[in-house]
């Protein structure tokens, strides 16, 4: 009997240690490290996207310390696309916008505001065709507004739902210039790109970055008329670099760009850069057990002659 009570002593040992993942065991080892993802892009000098990297060729700091690489594939996680257009109801994107859609059709889910004032959700995220093309239809011209759009709370509002488990989430904001003033940060949106692992692509009509935010005319009046301008120039100049930073910072942390065109080029700058997220790269690394996690990133490649496109923050 106590042979027996011995025995199943054992066997129950055995079984929690089993369960727990002991040393040795497959379990144990997979529960000591931590496989992180990230998605790069790599393009040619003329924007042809490059195809034929392999884990050697790539390098993944986190942290400050070099991560081996696990695996490097072409990324096939579905897309999650927002679309932002502000384009002060010209409908100067609609046919790239299109174009840009079909190229990326599949098992990608679609989302678009238009900005002619406040931002106007035209449709949710959707993978239906036709509420996709009912959603571009609305995109063509529909105005003739050229000043004081939102686009900074489009992008605020966009970053709220972008994220799913299992989606790869990108932005894209199209625009002519001439927005608003406003109360967001630009920490606090480029920390919503963060948080998200959103992807952010901007083009921009040539000048829109660089233009001088609008100022009061003439020096006449009252002196507290002469301050409410100068209050009023403050905020215009406040507002142009919070969104500059959004715009230019934001989209290259994030493994993204910013582009300004001249707008009888957008149908042809969509399609490329519908090549270039549609042949992005997934590379999965690994944090040993133990190591604390950070959010500093930095991807690097050992071809020559190619620009790499990657995060530099991630989600933690």
């Amino acid at each position: 009997m106590c042979h027996k009570l011995r025995s199943s002593a054992l066997s129950l040992a055995a079984f929690a240690v089993l369960i727990s993942g002991s040393a040795g065991d497959p379990l144990g080892a997979e529960a000591q490290h931590q496989t992180r993802t990230v998605f790069a892009s790599v393009v040619a000098k003329d924007g042809t996207p490059v195809t034929d990297l392999t884990a050697a060729d790539f390098e993944v700091n986190e942290g400050g310390k070099v991560r081996e690489i696990t695996s490097v594939t072409l990324a096939d996680t579905p897309l999650r696309l927002h679309t932002i257009v502000s384009d002060g109801g010209t409908g100067a994107f609609q046919l790239g916008v299109l174009r840009l859609a079909q190229a990326l059709q599949g098992s990608t889910e679609y989302a678009f505001t238009s900005v002619l004032v406040q931002p106007e959700r035209l449709t949710d995220f959707t993978g239906s065709v036709q509420r996709v093309g009912e959603a571009i239809q609305r995109l063509g011209k529909r105005g003739s507004l050229t000043a004081g759009n939102q686009l900074m709370e489009a992008i605020a509002g966009a970053l709220e739902d972008i994220g799913a488990p299992g989606k790869r989430p990108v932005l894209i904001v199209l625009r002519i210039g001439s927005e608003a003033t406003s109360t967001l940060s630009a920490d606090t949106v480029r920390e919503a790109l963060r948080r998200t692992g959103t992807t952010m692509y901007v083009v921009s009509r040539s000048g829109a970055s660089k233009a001088a935010p609008t100022t009061s005319s003439g020096a006449s009046g009252t002196p507290a008329e002469l301050a409410q301008r100068q209050m009023n120039d403050a905020d215009l100049a406040d507002t142009a670099l919070n969104l500059n930073l959004v715009l230019g910072d934001g989209s290259r942390e994030s493994g993204g760009y910013q582009q300004e065109i001249s707008l009888v080029t957008a149908v042809a700058t969509l399609e490329q850069l519908a090549r270039e997220i549609k042949n992005a790269y997934q590379i999965s690394y690994v944090l040993p057990s133990g190591t604390k996690t950070s959010d500093r990133l930095q991807v690097t490649t050992k071809r020559k002659n190619v620009r790499l496109r990657a995060p530099q923050r991630r989600a933690d």
